[in-house]
């Protein structure tokens, strides 16, 4: 694998070669060896490798490029030289070894209301343990026939109380359009029989 650049291979590189230990300089050269046979097998022979840069010299200004940035950020530092026990911790595999015992209480304390309504259920439980292993309880599923016939004679009982229900609604309906209709007619015979009165009156001579 390589990476194609316009330029050669900084100073920067040259500079974090000479920091490192004979061992792992040695550990480097190998990779780089084993890195450049692959290069070799996948890509073949290059004709022209002027552009072509390793990917450990990459990876070596990579991380020189690094460092550099984080020159005077020592909180950026810190986080840094810490990654290897941040990931320790985020490990759900390895036992938590590394949390004092006030972080564990102030973890305990926070969980304390769950805690207790959880206690208390269990107590409840335990409390009705004698219920639920009654034979009242236990005789459920042989009820479940009968459950089953109590549930559809339920149903058809609904189903006629809700066809009642509306024969009812449409008989007072009934019922209020009759007594609006003879009220109206209360009221027409009413005025009908006033005008007959009056008409009947006798009526004064003129002088």
């Amino acid at each position: 694998m390589v990476i194609f650049s316009h330029g050669k291979v900084g100073f920067g590189v040259v500079k974090v070669k000479m920091l490192l230990t004979q061992n792992e300089q040695k550990e480097i050269d190998l990779i780089d060896t084993r890195i450049e046979e692959l290069e070799k097998r996948i890509l073949g022979n290059h004709q022209s490798t002027e552009n072509i840069i390793p990917i450990t010299d990459s990876l070596i200004n990579t991380n020189a490029l690094i460092n550099a940035s984080l020159v005077g950020r020592e909180a950026v530092s810190m986080f840094m030289r810490r990654l290897a026990e941040l990931d320790k911790l985020l490990d759900p595999a390895v036992e938590d070894k590394a949390v004092d015992l006030s972080a564990k209480m102030e973890e305990v304390l926070v969980m304390e209301p769950l805690l207790q309504q959880n206690a208390k259920a269990l107590y409840q439980i335990q409390k009705l343990a004698s219920v639920l292993d009654s034979e009242a309880i236990k005789n459920v599923p042989s009820l479940t026939d009968r459950l089953e016939k109590l549930t559809l004679f339920y149903l058809d009982r609904k189903q006629e109380a809700d066809a009642t229900t509306a024969n009812t609604m449409d008989l007072l309906q009934q019922y209020n359009t009759i007594i609006v209709n003879i009220t109206k007619s209360f009221v027409q015979f009413e005025d009908t029989v006033t005008r007959l009165e009056i008409a009947a009156l006798p009526r004064k001579e003129a002088d």
